[in-house]
C-alpha cells in the first residue's frame, strides 16, 4: 500500500479481509490518512504526521471527504449506496483522495452490490473505496475482481495478551488465558472480559468434569438448562470447542502454556479420536442452531454426544 502510493499507483478499490477484530479498520484509517495527510512529505517517516488537523479529523471520522457506509438494519441498502455515489463526481472538499470506507462489505444487499458495482467499473478520479470484511467469499465475486485485496491474519496470542495488559490492565496471567480465548481477535478478547462470559466458563467448564458420572437426570436437567436461552447457547459451544482442544492437545502430552484454559485444566484428558467425536457434536450443534432446529433436542444430542466422547476417550 505504501509502495503504491510512492509510486502514485494507488488503487480505486481496496478490500481488506480477514478475522473480525484484527485491526483491519485502524488500518483503512491510517492509509486515509497517509494518502491525505498535509504535512508527510515534509516528514522524514514514510507515515503520516497523526497530529496535522487532516490526520486527526480521519482519526476521528468526520473529514469532510470521509464516508463510512455501515449495515442498516441486516444489510447495507441500495438507498445507501445511491446517496453515497452522488457526489462523488465532484473533486474532493480539502483532501487529496475522498475516503469511502465500507463495512462488513459481505452485508451489501445484492442490488447495493450491483449498484456499486458499477461505480467500481468506472471509477471517478480521486475516489478511493475500501471494504471491510471478515467473510471474502460472501463478497460479489465482481467486486472483488476490481479491488487490491489485502489478507489480515489473526493477532498472534502473545500480541493480545500484551494489549490485554497494557489497555485493559489484566495481569499477564489472566491476560494469556482470555487471549486463548479470544482466538487471536481484540474485540473477542474485550467481549471475553465481561461477567457473562466469566460465568459461562466457569459453569461449563466445570460441566466438562460432571458429564462422566452424571445420571441420566441430571443430564436432562443441563440440557434443559442449554437449550433454555438460545442466545447464549454459541458462547456456550465456543467455550465446550475450546476446553475439549485442550483436552485432546493435553491427551497427546502438549506443554500446558499452549492450552487455553491452561490455569483450569482439570478436566480430562482425551484420546484424540474421542476429542474430535466431541468437537463434531458440537459442530453439529452449531450447524442446527443455524438451521433454527428446536434448541432444547440440539442440547441433547450435544450433552450425551459429548458425555460418550468423555467416557470413551478418557486418558487415566
Amino acid at each position: 500500500m505504501r509502495a503504491a502510493q510512492d509510486r502514485e499507483r494507488v488503487s480505486h478499490a481496496w478490500l481488506f479481509a480477514g478475522p473480525e477484530g484484527v485491526g483491519k479498520r485502524r488500518i483503512a484509517l491510517a492509509f486515509a490518512q497517509r494518502l491525505n495527510c498535509k504535512l508527510r512529505t515534509e516528514q522524514t517517516h514514510q507515515d503520516a504526521c497523526g497530529e496535522c488537523r487532516t490526520c486527526r479529523q480521519f482519526a476521528d471520522g468526520r473529514h469532510p471527504d470521509f464516508t463510512t457506509l455501515e449495515r442498516d438494519g441486516q444489510f447495507i441498502k441500495i438507498a445507501q449506496v445511491r446517496e453515497t455515489m452522488k457526489g462523488l463526481r465532484f473533486a474532493p472538499i480539502d483532501a487529496t483522495y475522498r475516503i469511502i470506507l465500507i463495512e462488513d462489505a459481505d452485508r451489501m444487499h445484492e442490488a447495493a452490490a450491483n449498484a456499486l458495482l458499477k461505480t467500481l467499473e468506472e471509477p471517478a478520479a480521486r475516489n478511493i473505496f475500501i471494504l471491510l470484511t471478515s467473510r471474502p467469499a460472501a463478497v460479489l465475486a465482481t467486486i472483488r475482481s476490481r479491488c487490491q485485496q489485502v489478507r489480515f491474519q489473526a493477532l498472534e496470542r502473545d500480541t493480545v495478551a500484551e494489549w490485554l495488559t497494557a489497555e485493559r490492565g489484566l495481569d499477564p496471567d489472566t491476560a494469556y488465558v482470555i487471549a486463548g480465548i479470544a482466538g487471536g481477535s481484540l474485540k473477542a478478547a474485550d467481549a471475553a472480559l465481561g461477567e457473562e462470559a466469566a460465568e459461562v466458563r466457569t459453569a461449563w467448564l466445570g460441566v466438562m468434569n460432571e458429564l462422566p458420572t452424571a445420571r441420566p437426570t441430571r443430564l436432562l436437567a443441563l440440557a434443559e438448562k442449554l437449550g433454555s436461552d438460545k442466545t447464549k447457547i454459541p458462547a456456550i459451544l465456543d467455550v465446550l470447542r475450546l476446553a475439549f482442544r485442550d483436552a485432546m492437545l493435553a491427551g497427546v502430552g502438549v506443554d500446558s502454556e499452549r492450552l487455553t484454559f491452561q490455569a483450569d485444566n482439570e478436566y480430562p484428558m482425551l484420546q484424540p479420536e474421542s476429542a474430535v467425536r466431541a468437537l463434531q457434536c458440537i459442530d453439529e450443534a452449531d450447524d442446527a442452531l443455524r438451521r433454527n432446529i428446536n434448541p432444547r433436542m440440539l442440547s441433547e444430542h450435544l450433552i450425551f454426544g459429548i458425555r460418550r466422547a468423555l467416557i470413551d476417550g478418557a486418558i487415566q
